[in-house]
């Protein structure tokens, strides 16, 4: 199930991009002296607290592992944790005076591994101390109950069932590598994942947030087993996104936004008041952020302005295109990545297609 870390498009950039790309010695266990160094030190600017950012991709890490800590990043408390373990521990994290820190996402933790040697496969300047193993990324995979890791010997991905037990680096942010302040972080709106709760839908329940409050809640266990996917999009455009909310019953049991204002004043009309007790509707809750509408063609087709990127929307096929109603509460999710689509389809959704567009 392993595959190579990053595509090699990608890998190309970012050895095309690096600063000292091509002139830096390899800084990764058992040099391989034919490869070019993707992650070299001068990529990283250090802020002397403990933490890093990466100048390609505007992410802060902290330079030791969970359980490591000091100059040489030292053993100091158990290093390895089960999945939701891990979550835990990122959520209570407070490293530099930040209580934003998360398990990376799959993309994120592949960002840092080093091709240009193995055992480890990082830059062990950056990240000193880190050791040959498995570290927990934030994505979960179509089956619920396991999640990607990658392999820092090689710097190969894989998954396993979340139960398991594994080491963990924890990641803030998002935000520009230009930016004047690199600890300023860029409001995003949050994807949350629960199965536990919801046993019979496919793949799991998703929900999603932009308010600080409501993310701390969901964090501290108040709308159930809710667990951050490391998935996050950024806001910010000139159009307000709608969110509604079905009701527990009748239903739908979950959220739904659009940035489509023709179908949000539709839903608004429709809504009746009070809420229903028999009759399933969603509920207007208002506009938490902004983002940028697609662009719609004569013939369709959809596509991004300059300088936003595409979001992808899929459905749980609660109530199928024909057919009765399936035993689950409609849900949606909405990504920015193609591949995250075609593994909800492979579990039984609907592709959506584009729906609007998030700042780079």
């Amino acid at each position: 199930m392993s595959r190579l870390p990053f595509p090699l498009a990608v890998l190309a950039a970012l050895l095309a991009a690096a600063p000292g790309a091509g002139t830096a010695s390899c800084t990764a266990g058992n040099p391989n002296s034919a490869v070019i160094e993707a992650t070299p030190t001068a990529a990283f600017t250090s802020h002397g607290d403990g933490t890093v950012t990466h100048q390609l991709t505007g992410l802060m890490w902290k330079q030791c592992a969970q359980g490591t800590s000091g100059t040489g990043c030292a053993p100091t408390a158990s290093m390895e944790f089960t999945w939701r373990a891990a979550l835990a521990a990122a959520a209570a994290e407070t490293t530099a005076g930040y209580h934003d820190w998360r398990l990376p996402n799959q993309r994120e933790l592949e960002s840092i591994v080093e091709p240009c040697g193995r055992e480890p496969a990082i830059n062990q300047s950056v990240f000193p101390g880190t050791p040959s193993v498995e570290f927990w990324s934030g994505t979960t995979r179509v089956s619920p109950t396991s999640a990607w890791y990658i392999e820092f010997g090689s710097g190969s991905s894989s998954y396993d069932l979340k139960t398991g037990s594994r080491y963990a680096r924890l990641v803030r942010g998002g935000q520009r590598a230009d930016t004047t302040d690199a600890q300023t972080v860029r409001p995003g709106v949050v994807e949350y994942l629960d199965t536990a709760d919801f046993p019979n839908s496919p793949g799991g329940h998703f929900f999603y947030t932009s308010e600080a409050a409501e993310q701390a809640a969901v964090d501290a266990g108040a709308a159930g087993n809710f667990v951050r996917t490391g998935r996050l999009f950024l806001t910010g455009g000139p159009a307000a996104v709608c969110r509604f909310y079905g009701s527990i019953t009748p239903g739908p049991n979950s959220h739904f936004f659009t940035v489509d204002a023709a179908e949000c004043n539709a839903l608004i009309a429709a809504q009746v008041t009070p809420t229903p007790t028999t009759v399933q509707q969603w509920n207007y809750e208002g506009l938490p952020y902004s983002t940028t509408p697609a662009n719609v063609a004569a013939n369709g087709t959809r596509s991004c302005p300059p300088h936003t990127l595409p979001l992808y929307r899929a459905y749980n096929n609660a109530y199928p295109p024909s057919g009765p109603k399936n035993a689950w509460d409609s849900n949606h999710r909405f990504t920015p990545s193609l591949a995250d689509i075609s593994e909800m389809v492979a579990a039984g959704w609907r592709d959506e297609g584009l729906v609007f567009c998030t700042v780079e």
